[in-house]
């Protein structure tokens, strides 16, 4: 199972700040199918990413 509770992930450059996930929520219980999908640039890989642990959450469990 997997559960999220407001996630929030920054990246921080020289010109400013960019927030990809701001508070997101998710449960996906077992034996459940999940499609994660969106816009270009929504964050869909960042997710996946935090989700995996290859990139650190901001804030967030």
């Amino acid at each position: 199972m997997i559960y999220i509770r407001n996630l929030t992930k920054v990246y921080h450059s020289a010109s400013g700040n960019v927030r990809a996930l701001e508070d997101v929520n998710l449960n996906i219980e077992k034996g459940d199918i999940f499609g994660i999908i969106g816009l270009s640039g929504a964050g869909k890989s960042t997710l996946l990413r935090c989700i995996n642990m290859l990139e650190k959450p901001t804030s967030g469990s």
